[in-house]
């Protein structure tokens, strides 16, 4: 072959080069704008029916009608959403798969030791979802009526009285030990296979307080048949206005024990369509009639920029990591 043959070749296949490349990324650039043109997986981390699973479909259904998607829920519950998220990771990042991530996402590395999935290099973040506090509840006949009562109560008699959670390593149990280091307690920490078997033993004084799912706690507080002393956010919550947070009840500044969901997608989402989400959760945020439909639940609908579900995902590494280790829980 001549010199300028091969000249020739060369620069027919840099122009053909150029072009499948040129085409490539206009269609890619297009993903946004054409997106969604099929149904949307929306995973989320546990069975049906729970409070986290018809929070996080009815978000789902509001999310798909403002992009035009038609959502379908995957229920992919086991190893406290571990399933999910190594299921999440592993699916290509154009969009249709679309994860509830729980805080349990960057607590699972801590308890489990180790996971198939790494929480910041494996997702792409879109937005928060929802919050929950937790109640600090306790037994009707416990003589205190705030959070200093009980402290002081506990302090007086250490070992004696009993905190129930509802497994080792839920949030509610982490919290529990946060208190009690926080305070400087000395108690049993007693565990349950779930939140309301924990609640029937308060009821029945087998264990005295628990830190619970504001829905579970509800019925128990406004019934009269437990005592609300604090919530664990870092402000009130409207189901429960009249609770004050751990802070305001116990003179601290920086208690707070919350589960939340974040709106995540495998990682390397295309930024247009990364953005594109995160629009639409944050115009779900101001949607009146879904913040009232969560708060029924005991939720709270939280939605941000991804940044803010990066920051979310670090702090409470730090915080539970660190809580973990020194409780040796693993």
């Amino acid at each position: 072959m001549t010199m300028k043959k091969r000249s020739l070749k060369t620069l027919l296949c840099t122009l053909l080069g150029s072009s499948v490349m040129a085409a490539g990324f206009a269609a890619y650039a297009q993903s946004a704008s054409n997106y969604p043109q099929e149904p949307v997986k929306f995973v989320v981390p546990y069975p049906a029916g729970g409070v986290s699973d018809v929070s996080s479909r009815t978000i789902a259904a509001a999310l798909g009608k403002k992009l035009g998607a038609n959502m379908v829920i995957e229920n992919k519950a086991g190893a406290a959403s571990t399933v999910a998220s190594t299921y999440v990771a592993s699916q290509k990042p154009n969009g249709y798969t679309l994860y509830a991530a729980p805080v349990s996402i960057v607590i699972n590395p801590a308890l489990q030791g180790t996971v198939s999935y790494k929480p910041y290099e494996s997702f792409t973040p879109l937005s928060m979802m929802m919050s929950s506090a937790f109640v600090l509840q306790v037994n009707k006949s416990l003589p205190v009526s705030n959070v200093k009562e009980l402290i002081e109560l506990i302090k007086k008699n250490p070992d004696k009285y009993a905190i129930g959670t509802s497994g080792v390593g839920s949030i509610n149990h982490l919290a529990a030990e946060y208190f009690i280091r926080e305070f400087g307690l000395k108690m049993v920490v007693a565990h349950y296979k779930g939140g309301m078997p924990a609640a029937q033993d308060l009821l029945g004084g087998q264990v005295q307080m628990m830190f619970s799912a504001a829905n579970e706690a509800i019925p128990f507080v406004t019934s009269d048949k437990t005592k609300g002393l604090a919530v664990t956010s870092l402000a009130r919550i409207s189901t429960l206005p009249n609770l004050p947070t751990m802070n305001e009840a116990a003179g601290v500044k920086n208690f707070e024990a919350t589960f939340w969901l974040a709106l995540v997608a495998p990682a390397g989402m295309d930024k247009a369509l990364q953005t594109r989400i995160s629009t639409a959760m944050r115009e779900l945020g101001k949607d009146d009639e879904l913040r009232q439909r969560l708060n029924q639940l005991g939720i709270d609908l939280v939605t941000s920029t991804p940044e803010v579900v990066t920051a979310n995902l670090k702090n409470d590494e730090e915080k539970w990591t660190t809580l973990i280790r020194s409780i040796k829980i693993n």
